[in-house]
């Protein structure tokens, strides 16, 4: 294969941010971390495929990981899903969400200072936050407020996960994260977690990719997400016979 061509194409293409903000607490132990890990893994190897497939975006992946502390996963702001080293993550330790949302504002900010996202035009990133318990400091006030600021927080499309869980207050975290751009889905049964993930990002990374008029514009997003959002809603109707 013509190597210059390849890195042609990769110049070319737009980048489409895909973040995982993954609840690692200790409650999250057993049959919860280990979903979340064969939906990560399963989720890579289809990105890459996508990627191969699509003319427009390249995929590129971020977890954030939160317990006691947050932390990036292997150190890594984000990665090229080709080049992603996705070894499984543990669980331990409390529910501090507030210190994700502070990587995560981090993350956000513009390129020239100091985020990962572009300075202009852009395709609006994918966010993903799951958790099966209360925020360990509540409320999230200051937090939100920060995320609020950003462009790049605005128009992202997001969604989070309930895992086990009917608890309003956590639920109304979740809510807020999401906001207008989102949606919450309740995930009572931990053996279908692995399933919704993977419908999640996978079918929001579909529409995003194949949009090529989707960047830092809220009326696009906006169609995008509604779009999206029936897609997962048909697909987790019929979520017991889905097949990946």
């Amino acid at each position: 294969m013509n190597t210059d061509k390849m890195n042609t194409d990769r110049i070319a293409k737009q980048r489409l941010n895909v973040i995982l903000i993954v609840d690692t607490s200790k409650s999250m132990g057993g049959n919860r971390i280990q979903q979340v890990n064969n939906a990560i893994s399963d989720i890579k190897n289809k990105l890459i495929d996508m990627q191969n497939e699509n003319a427009n975006v390249d995929f590129y992946v971020t977890i954030i990981t939160f317990s006691t502390e947050a932390h990036l996963y292997n150190n890594d702001r984000m990665k090229n899903v080709e080049d992603l080293d996705f070894q499984p993550i543990k669980a331990g330790g409390q529910t501090n969400l507030h210190l994700a949302y502070v990587e995560l504002k981090d993350l956000l900010q513009k390129e020239k200072k100091g985020g990962i996202m572009p300075d202009f035009g852009g395709v609006a990133p994918i966010i993903l936050l799951l958790t099966d318990g209360h925020p360990g400091r509540w409320p999230l006030t200051d937090e939100m407020n920060a995320l609020r600021q950003l462009p790049w927080f605005n128009v992202a499309i997001r969604y989070g996960i309930a895992i086990e869980l009917d608890d309003k207050r956590t639920i109304d975290v979740l809510k807020d994260f999401v906001g207008s751009n989102g949606d919450v889905i309740t995930c009572y049964n931990p053996n279908l977690l692995e399933k919704i993930i993977k419908i999640i990002i996978l079918t929001t990374s579909k529409v995003q990719s194949t949009n090529t008029a989707i960047r830092a514009k809220k009326e696009s997003v906006k169609s995008v997400h509604a779009d999206v959002k029936m897609q997962i809603q048909e697909s987790l109707n019929d979520v017991d016979n889905w097949e990946w």
